[in-house]
C-alpha cells in the first residue's frame, strides 16, 4: 500500500538499519523509521537507537539544543553534512539540526561512527560523520499536511506542496513551512519556532541537474537551568529560572532567552562532462544570528570597562546603587562556502579530487540592558542600551572575528576480482587562518590570529566474500581546528579588571584510527566492528557562566586512546514485523597528566568523560500497510563528567513509542493517518548529558603535593513523558 509520507516498509529493523557497501563502520536510518518518529524531533534525537551514539536532550520533543557523543568523542568532534554543507556551528561546532530541516523533509540520516568520507566538506570530523539528506521534490502534483498536538499546551502545523514536473521540462519543485508553539518542559516560559523548507531542481540529459534549496528557521526560547549534582540531589527536575521577577533576581527565567535565525542558500551543480568525466560543483551562503540573555547586576559606582573603572554609570531603577540588568550575546555569523569535485571513472578505477573552500566572518559583543523594577527590559532591547558617560555603549565583549578555510584532496578507488575487492586510498590536505581583534581596553592583545594546516591519508580495503557478506578494513586520520572564539579572544566580568576568560593558545586535535568490520545482509542482518582511536591536543568542549551568559570554554585534555566494539543486528520485514538490536562496549582512556596551575592532576589512565563503557538500543516495528507502530528502548550505562573520575552521572534507561492508523484515500485526502507518539516512558528523574565538564569536582592532590581546588560540572536535566497526537494526509 502507497504512503503519503515515504514509508516503503523495505528497510531492515523498521528503518534503522538500512543496507551499507563502504568500507567503514556506518549506519543509516530511513524513512520507515523517521516518518513514525514524533514531527517536533530532529535528526540527533533519531539515531539515538544507532551504535555508538548517546543522544541527551532537556526536553522530549527534540526542540532544545542537544548533547550527543559517539564512541566517546562529542557532538562538537563530530562532523554534520546536510545538502552537500557542513551543518556545524562554523566556530563552536555544534550541530543545529533542528534549525536546519523539519523531519518531515528528511529522507534519511547516516552515521558514520568513525572514518569520515575524505571528500566531507567539514573540518571537525574527529569523531565521524552525520550526513542528513533531504527528499526530493516528488514527481507528480500534490502535497502533505500534518497538524499535530501534545503535552505542554503543543500546537503544530505543517504543509508541504510539490509541484511534480512542469509541463516536460524536467524541473519539479517543493516548499515547506512549519509553525510550533508549545510552553517549556520545565519551568515557565514559550517555545515558538517557524521553519522553511524548499528546493526547486532540474535535470537535463544523463546524469546532469542544477538545483537550488532554502531553508529559512525562527526560532526562540526560554533557557533551561543546568544544575550541579547537589542541585539535582536536592530538587529534581523541578530546578529551574524562577517565574516570579524582584529587583536583584537574576534567575528570573525573563532573562534567560534563547533566539536562533538562521537562513541557508545552496545551489548544487552536476555536470556530465563526458561519459566518463563528472563535475559537481556546491556553491552555499548561510547566515546565523543567535542571542543569548543571561541576568547581571550592576553597580552605578565602580563597574569596569575592560581594566577601566567606570565612576558613575548613572544607571536607572537603582536599588541601593545596583541595577538588575539583561547581558546580551548576539552571535551572528556569515558563511560563504564552495565544494567542488571532479570525478573521473575508467574501467575499474575511479579517481576523485576535490577543492572546498570556505570563509566566516563574525561580530561578536556583549551588552546590557536596563530592567525596571517590575521586569520589564528597557526600551525593548532598543537602540538605547546602558552606556557609558562618554556616550559608548557599554560592553564586556567587543570581538571581530574572521575564518578561511582552503581543502584540497584527491582520491584513488581501484576494484579487483571481479569487483569483488575494493581498494581505497587518499590525502586531503586542510589549511585554516583565523584572525581576531578585541575592542575591550585591557585585552592581552588587541589582534590575534592563527593558522592550521594538516595532511590527512586515509586507505580501506574491502572484500564481498558472498553477495551477502563483506569484510573491511580502514586506517584513517582526522583532525579539528581549536573550537570557541573564546580561543582567540577574551570576555571581561562587570565586577573585575581583569579577563574573566583568557586566550588560550590551543593547538588543532588529530586523531588516527582502525576499524575492522563483517556485515552480512538478507532475511537476518548483521553488523559487527572493532575499533581503535587515538588523540593528541584532545579538546573537551565545556562552558562557563560570564555575565549570566554560557561561553564555550575549552578544555586540553592532551591525549586519549579509545577502544571498542559496536554492533547491530536487524530483520528485514517478516510478516510485517521488523525488529533491532544495538550495542556498544568502549574503554576510552586519558593518556597524560593535566595541568592544573603549576602542577598537574594525575588523570593518566583515569576513564575519559562522557564515554558510557556500554550503551544498547532494542526496538521492534509492525507495519501491515493500515496499523503500524514501533517501540525502541535505550540504555547507556554512567559517564564521568570530570577528567579524575571524582563525579559521574548515573546510567539511565529511555523508551518511545508510536501507534498509528493508515486509511485508505478518502476524497481528495491521500492515505490519511493517525499518529500517537509517547516520548521518554517511564521517565524518572534523570541526568540526561553535560552542560560543562571540569578537572575534578572534589579537591584533588596533585603530583608535586599542591592541594588543587575542585570545581562542579554542570548538567542537563532530562524531560518528562511526552504525548504528541498527529493527523496527517497528502494530496
Amino acid at each position: 500500500m502507497r504512503t503519503a509520507n515515504g514509508v516503503t516498509n523495505t528497510t531492515p529493523g523498521g528503518g534503522l538499519m538500512a543496507r551499507q557497501s563502504a568500507a567503514r563502520s556506518q549506519s543509516t536510518i530511513t524513512r520507515d523509521f523517521i516518518a513514525k518518529q514524533s514531527p517536533t524531533g530532529n535528526a540527533i534525537a533519531m539515531i539515538s537507537a544507532l551504535p555508538g551514539v548517546i543522544s541527551a536532550s532537556t526536553d522530549p520533543l527534540g526542540q532544545s539544543n542537544t548533547a550527543m557523543s559517539i564512541r566517546g568523542l562529542q557532538q562538537a568532534e563530530i562532523g554534520f553534512v546536510y545538502e552537500g554543507i557542513p551543518l556545524n556551528d562554523s566556530i563552536n561546532y555544534t550541530p543545529y539540526t533542528q534549525a536546519m530541516v523539519d523531519t518531515d523533509n528528511i529522507q534519511s540520516v547516516t552515521v558514520a561512527q568513525g572514518a569520515p568520507d575524505i571528500g566531507a566538506p567539514v573540518y571537525n570530523d574527529v569523531g565521524g560523520l552525520v550526513t542528513v539528506a533531504l527528499r526530493d521534490p516528488l514527481e507528480k502534483r500534490g502535497g502533505s499536511v500534518d497538524f499535530s498536538f501534545g503535552s505542554k499546551a503543543l500546537q503544530r502545523e505543517f504543509i508541504r506542496l510539490d509541484s511534480g514536473e512542469i509541463g516536460r521540462s524536467r524541473v519539479k519543485a517543493f516548499a515547506s513551512f512549519s509553525s510550533t508553539t508549545n510552553d517549556q518542559w520545565r519551568g515557565s516560559g514559550k517555545f515558538r519556532k517557524y521553519h522553511v523548507d524548499s528546493k526547486i531542481i532540474k535535470e537535463w540529459g544523463s546524469g546532469s541537474s542544477a538545483g537550488l534549496t532554502f531553508s529559512y528557521d525562527n526560532w526562540q526560547q526560554a533557557s533551561y537551568r543546568p544544575m550541579t549534582m547537589a542541585q539535582w540531589r536536592q530538587y529534581g527536575n523541578s530546578f529551574n529560572y524562577t517565574k516570579e521577577y524582584y529587583p536583584g533576581n537574576t534567575s528570573w527565567v525573563g532573562l534567560h532567552l534563547y533566539q536562533r535565525r538562521s537562513t541557508a542558500i545552496i545551489a548544487p551543480v552536476k555536470l556530465k562532462l563526458s561519459e566518463h568525466v563528472s563535475l559537481d560543483v556546491t556553491p552555499a551562503y548561510m547566515n546565523y544570528s543567535e542571542f543569548y540573555y543571561g541576568g547581571v547586576t550592576l553597580k552605578n559606582k565602580g563597574s569596569y570597562f575592560g581594566d577601566q573603572q567606570i565612576a558613575d554609570l548613572n544607571l536607572p531603577y537603582q536599588t541601593n546603587g545596583v541595577t538588575t540588568a539583561s547581558s546580551i550575546n548576539p552571535v551572528p555569523q556569515k558563511s560563504g562556502f564552495l565544494n567542488a569535485v571532479l570525478t573521473w571513472k575508467a574501467g575499474r578505477n575511479t579517481f576523485r579530487a576535490g577543492y572546498i573552500y570556505n570563509y566566516i566572518a563574525l561580530e561578536e559583543p556583549i551588552y546590557y540592558a536596563a530592567v525596571n523594577y517590575t521586569g520589564g527590559i528597557a526600551n525593548n532591547y532598543s537602540k538605547y542600551m546602558i552606556t557609558m558617560p562618554d556616550g559608548r555603549q557599554y560592553r564586556t565583549l567587543d570581538m571581530n572575528f574572521k575564518h578561511q578555510m582552503n581543502e584540497l584532496f584527491i582520491d584513488d578507488t581501484l576494484k579487483f576480482l571481479d569487483d569483488k575487492l575494493t581498494v581505497e586510498a587518499g590525502l586531503r590536505y586542510l589549511m585554516i587562518s583565523r584572525w581576531n581583534t578585541n575592542l575591550i581596553p585591557g585585552a592581552t592583545r588587541y589582534k590575534v590570529g592563527a593558522s592550521y594546516a594538516q595532511p590527512l591519508p586515509q586507505v580501506s580495503i574491502s572484500y564481498q566474500i558472498t553477495p551477502h557478506d563483506q569484510i573491511y578494513i580502514d586506517g584513517t586520520t582526522a583532525y579539528r581546528a581549536p573550537a570557541s572564539v573564546q580561543v582567540y579572544g577574551e570576555v571581561f566580568s562587570t565586577t573585575s579588571p581583569t579577563p574573566a576568560s583568557r586566550q588560550a593558545s590551543l593547538k588543532g586535535e588529530y586523531s588516527i584510527g582502525e576499524e575492522i568490520g563483517y556485515r552480512h545482509y538478507g532475511l537476518v542482518n548483521l553488523s559487527v566492528s572493532l575499533f581503535n582511536y587515538n588523540i593528541t591536543n584532545n579538546q573537551i568542549t565545556s562552558s562557563q557562566y560570564i555575565n549570566g551568559i554560557p561561553l564555550p570554554s575549552p578544555i586540553e585534555a592532551g591525549g586519549k586512546t579509545s577502544r571498542g566494539a559496536q554492533a547491530e543486528i536487524g530483520l528485514r520485514p517478516w510478516r510485517h514485523w521488523s525488529p533491532y538490536v544495538s550495542a556498544q562496549y568502549l574503554h576510552a582512556t586519558t593518556d597524560n597528566n593535566i595541568a592544573s596551575g603549576l602542577d598537574y592532576l594525575p588523570t593518566k589512565g583515569k576513564i575519559a568523560v562522557q564515554s558510557p563503557e556500554f550503551s544498547a538500543a532494542a526496538g521492534i516495528s509492525y507495519d501491515d500497510g493500515h496499523i503500524f507502530g514501533n517501540f525502541v528502548f535505550n540504555y547507556v550505562s554512567s559517564q564521568y563528567s570530570t577528567l579524575m573520575n571524582d563525579e559521574k552521572i548515573p546510567g539511565y534507561e529511555t523508551a518511545n513509542m508510536t501507534l498509528g492508523y493508515r486509511m485508505r484515500s478518502i476524497g481528495f485526502a491521500q492515505h490519511p493517518q493517525i499518529q500517537l507518539n509517547v516520548i521518554n516512558i517511564g521517565a524518572k528523574n534523570y541526568l540526561s548529558g553535560f552542560q560543562s565538564i571540569s578537572n575534578n569536582a572534589k579537591a584533588t592532590r596533585g603530583v608535586y603535593g599542591t592541594t588543587i581546588a575542585g570545581s562542579s560540572p554542570l548538567y542537563l536535566s532530562a524531560g518528562g513523558v511526552a504525548a504528541v497526537a498527529s493527523l496527517s494526509t497528502a494530496f
